[in-house]
């Protein structure tokens, strides 16, 4: 009997995730397989292996913007992916003027912060114009099995504070808890993300692989 996974890559169409714990598919779940979204990712590094928005640009064609603050890695992207990777410090960076200057809706699709070490993921979420914009998904990685509870706790006190619902708690991924699954309750339904609460789970879990 296949599973849940496998059913699903089925029915998308597609033959894999290109995430490092199925973070795309949660985000086209969430989204009813949502064709043309946009995202923004904090944190582009490959552009393929462990990327979150390579499967969302390429098979259901989103829009989006990447940050990231190696030069070349972004050289590397800008080469072979259609949206654009942008080189700038991800905790310095005045993302309400990036945001007004290249267009985007006020309401994102899709956010996905994941830059080293914890406390820079931190910076970079502080930053954000969160009263400015909303973003039905996010997926923070605060590598709590690396840095401990403080960055985490802190992140999840400042999404929730916006009104953020957290999901998935402490998504493992080859033993390591890393990371934390959001949604925007007010744009989409309940009924959708309810079945993915969770916590302290392996991906693998999430998604019966």
């Amino acid at each position: 009997m296949k599973s849940i996974y496998q059913q699903y890559l089925r029915k998308l169409g597609i033959r894999d995730t290109y995430s490092q714990a199925c973070q795309d598919l949660f985000v086209l779940d969430m989204l009813s397989n949502k064709q043309k979204g946009f995202y923004f990712e904090v944190g582009a590094s490959h552009p393929f292996e462990s990327s979150n928005t390579f499967l969302l640009q390429n098979d259901f064609h989103w829009n989006g913007y990447s940050i990231e603050i190696d030069e070349r890695l972004a050289v590397d992207f800008n080469n072979v992916r259609n949206n654009t990777c942008l080189v700038y410090d991800a905790t310095t960076l005045d993302y309400k003027q990036l945001f007004q200057s290249k267009g985007f809706p006020k309401q994102i699709d899709y956010l996905s912060l994941d830059i080293e070490p914890a406390s820079n993921t931190l910076k970079a979420l502080e930053a954000l114009p969160l009263d400015d914009y909303r973003f039905s998904v996010i997926t923070y990685e605060h590598e709590f099995y690396m840095s401990g509870p403080e960055c985490m706790e802190k992140s999840r006190a400042i999404l929730k504070s916006k009104g953020y619902e957290l999901v998935v708690e402490n998504v493992i991924s080859a033993g390591r808890d890393f990371e934390d699954w959001y949604v925007d309750p007010t744009v989409i339904q309940k009924s959708i993300w309810e079945k993915y609460r969770n916590k302290k789970v392996n991906f693998k879990e999430v998604f019966n692989i």
